[in-house]
This record gives structure tokens, C-alpha cells and sequence, in this order.
């Protein structure tokens, strides 16, 4: 399976986070390999409650190192512009998390929140728009996004 935009990435996340049509509190590791195939998906923390930080290691440890080269998370809510009420992780955190994955070599592609029946992302959508030419075989039609500026 090839990840083509955030929408896959929730679609493969969501029964994790949303069995049975009710939100459970757990964070969502999705892992792509470097042609942005589906690599492993699983859980990080059966008890997210929004900070990132103390899950930095569990969540980079959760992804094999072998032929992992992308990823993404997820949790139960929406995104945090809209819903200040769900425990989810600030944008300080997620960027925290985004340096730290890329000094081991990982590259993280967006941060979802997912509810009943809706999610939000950032990042996926536009990231091989901001991805220059580090883009794999499988994604060289994301060159010409009307997104952005990838050249």
C-alpha cells in the first residue's frame, strides 16, 4: 500500500483509535518505509493525555529501524485549533518530536486527531510540497502539487 496523503494514514490509525465508534485515549504510530509503502502501524500508549515528551523514546523505538524511514502519529480528538478541550499534543511538542525523530534518520510526516467520525491532520498533505527533491520514486507526481512550491 502506498501512503498517498493523510487521508490513508488516518484510515489505518482510526481502529486503532475509534474501535466501535468510541474514542479510546492511545497514541497511534504509523510507519512508511522510503517509497512511502505502509511499513507497521500500532500502539505507542494505551494513555495519551497530550504531552508528547515523556513518549519521545516509546514512540521512536515503537518503529522498526529497518526500512523505516517515514511516520506518522495519531490519538483520540480533534485537532487542537478547533478543540481545546482533548488531551492532545501543542505544536512545540510535536516540532520536539519532529527534530528529535530526524537526527535518527526518521522523518515525520503529520500529527492527527481523530474523532467519532472526523479527523484533522497537519504536515502530511503538504510535506513532499516542502520536501524538495528527497522525494521517493513512488511520490515524484507530488512535485507538481498545486499546494506548494516544490520545485
Amino acid at each position: 500500500m502506498i501512503i498517498q496523503g493523510g487521508f490513508d494514514i488516518q484510515v489505518l490509525a482510526r481502529p486503532y483509535i475509534v474501535p466501535n465508534g468510541i474514542p479510546l485515549t492511545r497514541l497511534v504510530v504509523v510507519g512508511l518505509d522510503s517509497d512511502m509503502c505502509f511499513s507497521s502501524v500500532g500502539v505507542a500508549s494505551l494513555q495519551f493525555e497530550g504531552p508528547l515528551e515523556p513518549l519521545f523514546d516509546d514512540i521512536l523505538e515503537f518503529l522498526p529501524v529497518e526500512g523505516t524511514k517515514y511516520f506518522a502519529i495519531a490519538y483520540a480528538g480533534s485537532w487542537q485549533a478547533y478543540d481545546f478541550e482533548s488531551a492532545q499534543p501543542t505544536s512545540a511538542d510535536v516540532e520536539q518530536l519532529r527534530k528529535r525523530a530526524e537526527a535518527s534518520g526518521l522523518h515525520m510526516i503529520g500529527s492527527f486527531g481523530i474523532a467519532e467520525a472526523s479527523s484533522m491532520h497537519v504536515d502530511v498533505q503538504s510535506y513532499f510540497d516542502r520536501s524538495g527533491t528527497d522525494l521517493p520514486e513512488t511520490m515524484l507526481h507530488w512535485r507538481h502539487s498545486i499546494l506548494g512550491n516544490c520545485p
